[in-house]
């Protein structure tokens, strides 16, 4: 087990063990449910910290200074000798984002787990959890789109495509803890895979308002090329001052496996919600009296 800190880190700070291998690291919002979504990442999850050993040396060395603390610590933690003894790891609850603490309200900052199975009701790291985490760790990478007409020279009544400049890759994130001593190696992998496209013109002036698009996947990739769809965003009205704002948005569907291995079995539950991606374009659009329809 690792020894006792020496002091407590800041309050802010996040301790938790969970290591994070990212297959994107470029810009962009991290994933998060769309509206109507009740799914959220877990509040709190208890990860192995120490021996019985350890953990008697560590509140020794953090309450030494304040003996009603200590003994309030002891009596809660203490009453079998801190386990010593036992087969067995004291585990810590960590609460990385203070603002969802009161869903932890209850819930003990510490509890020894016997090896095997944890006791029921008890949020300890698991595939599960990591899987909750590894989505809310997730960064999707902005819709990378490309116009024609340019941006800058879009023309009442003749149609927007919109094509991919390089194809889109899946996006992937693996959480995981492992702790030697404790025995503890669990892991889960989201896989976040772009699946369509929706165009939204920014003004009730273009004919149709919105369009939606199927990706193609091409050995593992996705790409788009919408020259010749049925669907189109034509402006019917030149822009204002200013332009219009063309927003792209993909829309990425997401499962995840128990496990270091993005392309192991999927898990059936929980179901992870959809995630999001953006990229509003500001477009000016003229009259161009030579067109022909």
């Amino acid at each position: 087990m690792k020894p006792p800190p020496k002091k407590d880190p800041p309050p802010n700070t996040i301790t938790t063990q969970v290591q994070y291998k990212r297959s994107y690291n470029g810009p962009g919002p991290k994933m998060a449910p769309g509206a109507g979504s009740n799914w959220s990442p877990p509040a709190c999850w208890y990860e192995p910290e120490f021996s019985p050993d350890d953990f008697e040396n560590y509140l020794n060395s953090h309450y030494v200074s304040d003996q009603n603390a200590f003994a309030d610590m002891a009596r809660r933690y203490g009453a079998e000798n801190y386990h010593k003894g036992d087969k067995g790891t004291w585990w810590e609850l960590q609460v990385p984002d203070l603002s969802r603490a009161g869903e932890c309200a209850g819930i003990e900052d510490w509890t020894f787990i016997k090896p095997g199975k944890p006791p029921p009701n008890t949020p300890t790291i698991d595939p599960k959890t990591l899987a909750g985490l590894a989505y809310a760790q997730t960064v999707l990478p902005a819709p990378p789109v490309t116009l024609k007409p340019v941006p800058e020279n879009q023309l009442v009544n003749l149609a927007t495509e919109l094509a991919f400049k390089l194809p889109l890759p899946r996006v992937t994130v693996t959480a995981s803890l492992d702790n030697a001593a404790a025995g503890v190696h669990v892991a889960a992998t989201t896989v976040a895979e772009p699946y369509e496209l929706r165009v939204d013109a920014g003004t009730p002036d273009a004919e149709p308002a919105s369009c939606t698009y199927r990706l193609t996947n091409q050995g593992g990739t996705y790409t788009l090329d919408t020259h010749g769809a049925p669907c189109n965003v034509t402006y019917r009205r030149a822009s204002p001052h200013g332009g219009y704002t063309l927003t792209a948005s993909i829309v990425w569907k997401v499962h995840w496996t128990p496990s270091a291995n993005p392309d192991g079995p999927a898990a059936t539950a929980p179901k992870l919600p959809d995630g999001e991606s953006t990229q509003p374009t500001t477009v000016t659009v003229r009259e161009n009296e030579a067109i022909v329809h």
